[in-house]
């Protein structure tokens, strides 16, 4: 029994995995290299979003919108706590609850974390065109929407 030529090689999901793993590679050696060497790739599960929300969300929010569960995503901000990257603030929504914010540490890591996506966005555009970078960025989106 042969194999069609078109089965051969990595399908789209290993091709988003193995891409993930290298890129995965290059964050945790710009983050060992960092002034945020406290900090691990995982984090980023937390600060992301909390990027896009200056007034902070709570646990559960973000949980969601990492798509973790709520323990792995409190033990994260457990961290980012204890090293200076969030503090737990008061919801104003409702005072039984806390939201998680950026303190001025937390911003400055999420500048230079987005800096270094830039520069990975260049070094990715100069081999393959920013046209196509563009692109796949649009893909991707579309995908993440679906």
């Amino acid at each position: 029994m042969s194999t069609a030529k078109s089965d051969r090689g990595p399908m789209l999901g290993a091709l988003m995995r193995l891409a993930y793993q290298s890129l995965l590679e290059q964050h945790t050696r710009w983050l060992a290299e960092s002034p945020f060497n406290d900090l691990q790739p995982a984090h980023s599960a937390a600060i992301q979003p909390l990027w896009d929300a200056p007034d902070g969300e709570r646990i559960t929010t973000l949980a969601k919108s990492s798509r973790i569960t709520k323990q792995s995503m409190s033990a994260l901000v457990d961290h980012l706590e204890k090293t200076g990257y969030v503090e737990r603030v008061e919801d104003p929504e409702d005072a039984r609850a806390t939201r998680v914010r950026l303190t001025a540490r937390g911003r400055a890591f999420g500048k230079a974390i987005r800096a270094f996506g830039r520069d990975m966005e260049a070094n990715l555009a100069a081999k393959i065109g920013s046209e196509r970078v563009e692109q796949l960025k649009q893909i991707l989106e579309l995908m993440r929407q679906s």
